[in-house]
């Protein structure tokens, strides 16, 4: 049952098309569909998006024709080729743009076996097929290769549109819209249908059909998808944050074109001496944009000369993205040489993929270090401090297709920084056809990062229990039994729905605010009736989240693991659980509490309080009716509400009796930039930010500033799995008492 519809994304790869990922989605049609056709398409040509992209369409083309074979049926499952992940960041795309919105959008998906045909899904509601050869025009169709389950036919195994496909299951009346489908619509316009001729190259054995006239040319020449190297015009960004024009040469060029081709000939000559030339190359207008598509066409060639590093140096030093991976005769040394001269001017992401005999030491090298130590013995921020403490503005790394550095290597030194690389996006894609083993719990420690996510649900149940409340109207946290594994939702059930997550990656300082405010608003917003749905979507959440000064909503990061393969009814079954975790000092938790979770508004929860209470003894219905007004009002009324707070774990020598620093996020912006660089200026910045973002918050959503009293001291709290005597003990905050005697100790404010 459902309404079942895949999603493919094809590309033309060496001049052939080929199919990249395929997902299924159980409920997917009409005007959802749309959507979700529309943020994936913004997801692909989002120009944050773009190196990664790049990056795996340029691992495309190095395949040979035996890689795109299929492995016998798809129901081969445990097939390890059908069951592979070859292009993970492409999928992570995919995923989140048809499975997400940050508004409160979510409904699962499920990753399909890599070769799987067009027609092979479970199906009664079409397809949707992404083009994404051109990065900066991604095509999309729909197609009903079998006949929808719709009010009326289409034509079947042919390129559909959103209005043609949409006009399957509505009456589209321009004068009078209710549903806000023309609005919807006009957001399509413009936008180029996959080529019919694509469709045939990707799945030959289709029985295709031309339908309205389609645009059958794509010019893939300068695309690193037919083959070519990637090119920085159409990868990078520049200092203005926006894509740089690619450069088409016309077929007659201009005097002055001759010129500078001939100019550029002598530079790049090894035998030549350019050396007088120099001085001359900044008095051209146009010189930069033609010099780095010239090295970038050069790239696999080009001789590392100092005059060639000065003119590399020269065309990407106004370069937001710096893409170093296509200059393969460049030493260890020379990569690092440039990487110091660019890494304090605009440069902000360094790209190093596709590079398959780099090592663990020569990314040390290259980032401005010695070695990469992992001696155990040393602090948790001195390795990554020595090893990478050149690294100047840079803010993220692209290591797609590296094979010798490991995940392990990235999560131990990188966690200061956005990291994109193959096995970090890969492990939270598993397929449920081919169980994993159980995946060891993976944590990204830098100095002050958020390393663990506790959230704590009351349900409306739960909310309106008498018993569970105290005579001034809070919570006795000591009636409310807990348990790591979620609570059924039946009623009369008090255990207390609770998780632990341990970050598994990376959330640089400078994303943790956005990342809260955004899992803030898709909580806020999503109807969370089923209790398993909300982690999967805190992993896009998490996923999806730009730094605050890039404001950048459609940017793609990895997925966790922890969040996204978690299942309410089989916590272990692929990631070690959360219980157990310690909280170590100098490192920060995010902690959650959600009342009334499931509840729709506070209108909904209202409505349903007299029926509910008569659910609950000793105090019946009956009884209810002679509580005093203020009672019902103020003490027990059930709110919905989502509150949260930053908590540090303090060594002994700070605590001075308090076990955790609590504070908002002012608070915690004001701790982990303390005694930095800009501290001030950033403090100023990204607090004034919060501050705007959080007005967008309804009521009942913000910093958690109760205090929950002294029984819940007397009940739950007990130094069991602390080390009073030793300053270096992480401090354990699961299981549940500790998390609530975290929420009730006194509080250290910002």
């Amino acid at each position: 049952m459902g309404q079942r519809h895949q999603l493919f994304v094809i590309a033309k790869i060496n001049g052939h098309y080929r199919q990249l990922c395929a997902i299924h989605h159980q409920w997917l049609y009409g005007h959802t569909a749309l959507r979700r056709c529309l943020d994936t398409l913004k997801i692909f040509e989002n120009a944050t998006n773009r190196m990664p992209l790049q990056q795996e369409l340029t691992a495309a083309a190095k395949q040979d024709n035996d890689f795109w074979e299929p492995a016998g049926p798809r129901d081969s499952y445990h097939n390890p080729k059908n069951s592979h992940i070859p292009f993970p960041f492409i999928m992570t795309c995919l995923i989140v743009g048809a499975s997400f919105n940050v508004d409160g959008y979510f409904h699962g998906v499920l990753v399909e076996p890599f070769y799987m045909a067009y027609n092979e899904g479970d199906n009664n509601n079409g397809i949707t097929i992404f083009d994404i050869t051109d990065l900066a025009n991604v095509r999309y169709c729909f197609v009903d290769f079998y006949g929808m389950e719709s009010k009326r036919e289409v034509d079947l195994m042919t390129p559909l549109s959103a209005r043609t496909y949409l006009e399957a299951y509505y009456e589209l009346d321009e004068a009078d819209d209710p549903t806000g489908l023309l609005p919807l619509l006009d957001k399509f316009k413009g936008r180029d249908l996959v080529a019919t001729s694509a469709l045939m190259e990707t799945w030959p054995k289709g029985e295709w059909q031309q339908n309205d006239p389609v645009d059958e040319t794509i010019d893939t020449s300068t695309s690193p998808s037919a083959g070519g190297v990637a090119l920085a015009e159409q990868s990078g960004r520049t200092e203005s944050n926006e894509p740089a024009a690619s450069v088409q040469m016309d077929k007659t060029k201009s005097l002055r074109e001759q010129t500078m081709d001939n100019f550029l000939d002598i530079l790049l000559d090894p035998s030549q001496d350019a050396s007088a030339l120099m001085a001359e190359i900044d008095v051209l207008i146009d010189f930069v944009p033609k010099l780095r598509r010239r090295l970038y066409d050069q790239a696999p060639t080009l001789s590392p000369s100092p005059s060639h590093l000065t003119l590399l140096q020269k065309a990407l030093e106004k370069d937001i993205d710096v893409d170093l991976s296509p200059f393969k005769m460049l030493t260890v040394h020379h990569l690092s040489e440039l990487v110091a001269k660019l890494c304090h001017g605009n440069m902000r992401s360094l790209t190093l993929s596709n590079m398959p005999d780099l090592t663990e030491d020569d990314l040390v090298l290259i980032l401005g270090g010695d070695s990469a130590s992992t001696d155990e013995t040393e602090s948790s921020t001195g390795p990554s401090e020595r090893v990478f403490g050149a690294m100047g503005n840079i803010t993220s790394i692209i290591l797609l297709e590296t094979p010798k550095i490991s995940i392990d290597f990235v999560a131990a030194h990188l966690a200061q920084y956005d990291v994109w690389h193959s096995e970090l996006l890969r492990r939270p894609l598993a397929n449920p056809h081919y169980p994993p083993k159980k995946l060891p719990t993976l944590q990204f420690l830098g100095p002050n990062t958020v390393s663990q996510l506790v959230w704590v649900g009351i349900s409306s149940m739960q909310s309106y229990d008498s018993k569970l409340r105290l005579p001034d109207g809070k919570f006795n946290w000591s009636e409310l039994k807990y348990s790591v594994e979620a609570s059924s939702r039946f009623s009369g059930d008090r255990r207390l729905k609770y998780k632990n997550y341990p970050l598994d990656i990376p959330l640089p300082v400078g994303k943790t605010a956005h990342a809260l405010q955004r899992l803030m608003q898709y909580l806020t917003s999503a109807n969370l009736g089923w209790f398993e749905d909300w982690p999967k979507a805190a992993a896009r959440c998490l996923a999806t989240t730009s730094a605050i000064e890039e404001g950048v909503s459609s940017s793609v990061g990895p997925m966790s693991t922890t969040f996204n393969l978690d299942d309410d009814r089989d916590s272990d079954r692929y990631v070690q659980s959360g219980k157990g975790m310690y909280l170590k000092p100098d490192q920060w938790a995010i902690v959650l509490v959600h009342e009334a979770y499931e509840a729709k508004d506070q209108a909904a929860l209202d409505k349903q309080e007299l029926e509910t209470v008569n659910m609950f003894g000793p105090r019946g219905q009956e009884e209810m009716k002679e509580w005093p007004a203020e009672d019902q009002t103020r003490a027990f009324k059930p709110l919905k509400r989502l509150r949260y707070a930053f908590a540090k774990a303090l060594p002994e020598s700070e605590s001075s009796g308090q076990r955790f620093l609590i504070t908002d996020v002012p608070g915690y912006v004001k701790h982990v930039l303390a005694g930095n660089k800009d501290g001030s200026a950033k403090t100023e910045r990204w607090c004034a930010w919060w501050a705007k973002a959080s007005q967008a918050f309804g009521e009942g959503t913000g910093y958690y500033e109760d205090e929950d009293g002294t029984e819940i001291l007397h009940r739950i709290y007990s130094d069991e799995g602390f080390d009073t005597g030793s300053q270096s003990r992480p401090r354990l905050i699961d299981p549940f008492e500790d998390i609530m005697k975290l929420m009730s100790l006194g509080r250290t404010e910002g």
